[in-house]
């Protein structure tokens, strides 16, 4: 074994790692694995063998270890290139890594090797290195934000201040000042581990296909962010303050909701300080770096108590005017059974952490405010409000059969249901 820890600091450059990692055995502290690789040298094969069951627990996740889900959620090239360069992955191989078959194939060395891994360990560091830990590896109610809910940020322009359409899209492509601003934002926040779309390419598109669906230039902001993908929009307010000679100061303030029900998640302003200089592009820069870490860890929280608490939603129920001989104080068309006691057991069952909040409840129309999960922990996937959406069509059609059809239809954080 130290034989084998000695060689494993040698290779610090990057690797092209394999995926032929097969499960022997294992439980919920350790696990047993046959890891094979290629190298030119025997020896190097089986230390890119060794790390090549790590990378695949990591990154791609192992047929038969936690239904082959990924350890890791989110990514972070600089714990892997500690923990693979610097050998940390030493400390979690229990015993020997054992050799169990080398062949020279072309020239090169394909080398499989057993390691047991230790489980409990490796997930305790990752934790203590603040890494995202996929939902299949966690309890399903103590779940962190992950890959897959990790939130897709959106940073554009502010756009609650009333301007019009015509001032946007001088924004969106006159304003270099703003638009650098935004697209080195985009790129910290890329560092940080979230997911970020071009928000310029986006706007651009979003507010062309509102002129093109509105008619008008009224109430633009909500049509655009209506369209807007993601799960957090950061608006980015910047101004340039200029004062006797030459003097001038960057204020950034970036206020950021999230998108789907409009709550604030964290606002915050930062200055560049004022310097003697008419580079604005550089005064952004400085106020960039006051950008603390402090700022993303309080978004990180607010989108982990969301996900803890669940998404709420607002689902209105109406009666068309052509339902004439059927309301919600009836029997279901299909089965016989009280409609209400339908909806709220249903309601119940797939409401998440609380239970729903019947706020109208008349024969013609009903609203509920209730909470969905964001994550399907039996399926061990994003549970979206599409999702949930299709699942409300499934009981309307369940009620209804033929006899009935109910239109439904989601918009922002609500969810309208018609039936027909």
């Amino acid at each position: 074994m130290l034989i084998f820890g000695i060689i494993l600091c040698a290779k610090i450059c990057a690797q092209n790692y394999s995926n032929e990692v097969t499960l022997v055995q294992g439980d919920d502290n350790s696990v047993t694995v046959l890891a094979t690789a290629v190298d030119d040298k025997k020896k190097d094969a089986a230390l890119l063998a060794a790390k090549s069951a790590f990378h695949t627990l990591f990154h791609s996740g192992i047929p038969g270890v936690k239904n082959g889900a990924p350890m890791i959620a989110i990514e972070r090239s600089d714990y892997d290139y500690r923990f693979f360069s610097e050998s940390r992955y030493i400390n979690y191989i229990s015993s020997e890594v054992e050799t169990v078959n080398s062949e020279k194939i072309g020239g090169k060395y394909r080398v499989t090797v057993r390691l047991t891994i230790q489980l409990k360990s490796l997930c305790a560091d990752l934790e203590h290195n603040n890494m995202a830990i996929s939902p299949g590896w966690t309890d399903p109610k103590a779940v962190k934000a992950t890959a897959a809910l990790n939130p897709t940020i959106v940073i554009t322009p502010d756009m609650t201040d009333g301007r019009d359409l015509e001032t946007w899209r001088k924004e969106v492509l006159e304003n270099p000042t703003l638009k650098y601003a935004i697209g080195k934002l985009t790129d910290e926040f890329g560092q940080h581990g979230y997911t970020t779309q071009d928000a310029f390419v986006l706007l651009q598109n979003q507010i062309n296909s509102a002129m093109i669906n509105m008619g008008t230039q009224t109430d633009v902001a909500t049509e655009v962010m209506k369209r807007m993908p993601g799960d957090i929009v950061v608006y980015v307010d910047l101004k340039i303050n200029k004062s006797e000679g030459r003097r001038c100061e960057c204020i950034l303030e970036l206020n950021a909701h999230e998108k789907q029900t409009g709550n604030n998640l964290s606002r915050k302003t930062f200055s560049s300080g004022e310097y003697t200089t008419t580079e604005y592009l550089s005064l952004v820069d400085y106020a960039i770096k006051k950008v603390k870490n402090d700022f993303f860890e309080s978004l990180q929280t607010k989108f982990e108590e969301i996900i803890m608490n669940g998404r709420t939603v607002l689902i209105g129920m109406k009666l068309s005017q052509a339902v004439n001989d059927w309301d919600f104080d009836q029997e279901s068309p299909e089965n016989g059974n009280y409609f209400r006691d339908e909806l709220t057991a249903w309601m119940e069952a797939h409401c998440h952490q609380s239970v729903p909040n019947v706020t109208l409840d008349t024969d013609k129309e009903i609203q509920v405010r209730m909470n969905i999960p964001l994550w399907n922990t039996e399926r061990n996937k994003a549970y979206t409000l599409s999702n949930f959406t299709a699942e409300l069509r499934k009981f309307f059609k369940a009620q209804f059969g033929d006899n009935y059809k109910a239109n439904v239809k989601a918009s922002g954080q609500g969810i309208n249901v018609i039936i027909e």
